[in-house]
């Protein structure tokens, strides 16, 4: 009898990597986190101020964020049943959705008093802080060896496993383009 939860993700532990696929519950909760994402920065991107750069920066935290949102609560229901060390995408997926349940509480509550995600300091540090997480810790796991090319026999990557490392990529060309926008403006004064 499967449990609360149990449909999210195929049984881990119990099946070959390559069976484990995304079931349609999953892609489910997937989709709601981005449209939660969205709702937290739509007021933002309907601004007629905000510079286009902003909504590029505004949309990749919030479809990012809503995303990695799903990476605590699936990575820890699937943790109950095996003991393993997690890879480099799940440790990468998790991080970066704790910075949303950390992040994003008082967001959601000044967003519901009508104010906007760039008006909340929370809202400030995930749209700049997560992104350059993510390339810090990137950098950090090339640097110590855990992320390298796969070996031509080498077991296939596990499907939460491959989301994180594409989800951390995604975080991590975020934070190039924030390092980007902060070096212009400090080197270049634009």
């Amino acid at each position: 009898m499967a449990g609360r939860g149990a449909g999210l993700i195929e049984k881990a532990g119990r099946r070959p990597a390559k069976a484990q696929r995304l079931t349609i519950l999953g892609l489910m909760a997937l989709i709601a986190g981005v449209v939660l994402g969205l709702w937290i920065v739509a007021p933002d991107l309907r601004e007629p101020k905000q510079d286009w750069e902003g909504k590029i920066l505004l949309t990749a935290a919030g479809v990012l964020g809503g995303l990695a949102l799903l990476g605590p609560p699936i990575l820890l229901w699937e943790r109950r049943g095996r003991r393993g060390l997690w890879r480099a995408g799940r440790v990468l997926w998790f991080a970066s959705g704790m910075a949303s349940w950390l992040l994003w509480p008082p967001v959601i509550v000044a967003r519901g008093q009508g104010r906007k995600f760039a008006d909340t300091t929370s809202g400030v540090c995930f749209a700049y802080g997560t992104p350059l997480m993510a390339v810090y810790v990137t950098l950090a796991l090339l640097a110590g060896g855990w992320l390298r090319p796969r070996r031509r026999r080498a077991k296939p990557l596990e499907g939460w496993e491959r989301f994180g490392l594409i989800l951390a990529l995604a975080w991590a060309c975020t934070g190039a383009y924030v390092l980007y926008l902060l070096y212009r403006q400090d080197l270049f004064k634009r």
